[in-house]
């Protein structure tokens, strides 16, 4: 199962590339402002994993919360990571 999501992260984390270098006709500085708003994101996700990973209370909304949480950490680090990824490929190529 672990290795089936990190596949699946992989992919996101590709096709968010991919938008990301297709849609890099912004100039260099915004490149770079999105770049930083990316990995900004992706620190927030990892220390929300660190944060909230660590306590959890054994009631129903908590596990809602935390299956919530998780699936919007897993989605936003991918997009980040993609983004991150295919905004440099467009401004080494370009």
């Amino acid at each position: 199962m672990a290795v089936r999501l990190i596949i699946f992260w992989l992919v996101l984390a590709a096709g968010f590339g991919w938008g990301a270098w297709f849609v890099a006709r912004a100039p260099r500085r915004a490149l770079w402002v999105r770049i930083a708003a990316a990995a900004v994101l992706l620190v927030a996700c990892a220390v929300s994993f660190l944060m909230y990973g660590a306590d959890l209370e054994k009631n129903l909304g908590s596990v809602i919360l935390y299956f919530v949480v998780w699936s919007s950490v897993f989605g936003l680090s991918a997009a980040c990571a993609g983004t991150i990824v295919g905004t440099l490929v467009a401004l080494l190529i370009g």
